[in-house]
């Protein structure tokens, strides 16, 4: 599968060349890649907007409060939102061999912003050898040690409930009830919640209350306000979708916004 041009690892199968190497991009509002996977692992990081990555189990949102782990060989698709500005970090196969095998969404903290930001090339950093080692020994106790944020969704494989999921996840905004969204679905509604049950791990209302979340921070990262997307959430006021948001996150939509 083709690799997307913003990958700044020119040799990705390369063992001798840099453990971290970063570039920092500026992609089109709704810029997308199809499927595809790397030989080499990568963390993504947002300085502003947002943007979708999808697996073949679950689609993680990643926004300027979070970075994104995708291990090599791992296939997956991206979508980005508006007013992006992303930093990707190549990791050689080896060293990504250290982070871990599965994809993550991790908190971003001052300590970890600063390393992803210190391994884009820059000629006038002068880094010895032996300071360069230990500047990527200290990222990777980072990554590692991360904090893991729950920012994903799964998506189910029954072709029964997806086509409902998805159209969800690409506007739930657009969703009146409940009860008419599940109608969509070929098979009766005890059927239905009981797939979305069995393949998501969460029951048809609280799957499409994480979606809303998670599509109402990528626009919020994107700098909406926090009024116009209660709104278009279908939330009567902005208090009673802020509610929702620290009853579910423990946060407020504020943090998010751009």
């Amino acid at each position: 599968m083709n690799n997307p041009k913003h990958h700044p690892r020119n040799n990705p199968e390369e063992t001798g060349g840099p453990r971290y190497l970063g570039a920092k991009i500026r992609p089109a509002s709704g810029e997308c890649y199809d499927w595809h996977s790397h030989d080499f692992g990568q963390v993504i990081s947002a300085v502003s907007g947002s943007m979708y990555v999808g697996t073949h189990g679950c689609v993680l949102l990643l926004g300027p409060a979070m970075a994104v782990w995708i291990p090599p060989d791992v296939e997956h698709w991206m979508r980005y939102g508006s007013n992006n500005e992303m930093r990707y970090v190549d990791v050689r196969r080896d060293e990504a061999e250290e982070i871990g095998p599965g994809c993550r969404i991790m908190a971003m903290t001052p300590l970890l912003n600063a390393l992803i930001s210190g391994t884009v090339p820059n000629d006038g950093t002068g880094r010895s050898k032996a300071h360069t080692d230990a500047f990527h020994d200290l990222l990777r106790h980072e990554l590692v040690s991360a904090t893991d944020v729950p920012f994903l969704i799964a998506v189910p494989r029954d072709h029964r409930i997806r086509r409902i999921a998805e159209a969800a996840l690409d506007d739930p905004g657009a969703v009146e009830s409940v009860d008419s969204w599940l109608a969509e679905a070929p098979a009766s509604r005890k059927t239905v919640e009981r797939l979305f049950a069995s393949e998501t791990g969460l029951p048809p209302l609280r799957w499409l209350r994480h979606a809303r979340i998670l599509h109402a921070i990528s626009r919020l990262a994107a700098g909406e306000t926090v009024g116009s997307v209660a709104f278009d959430m279908g939330y009567a006021s902005s208090s009673a979708f802020s509610y929702m948001f620290r009853r579910n996150l423990g946060r407020s939509p504020s943090d998010f916004c751009a």
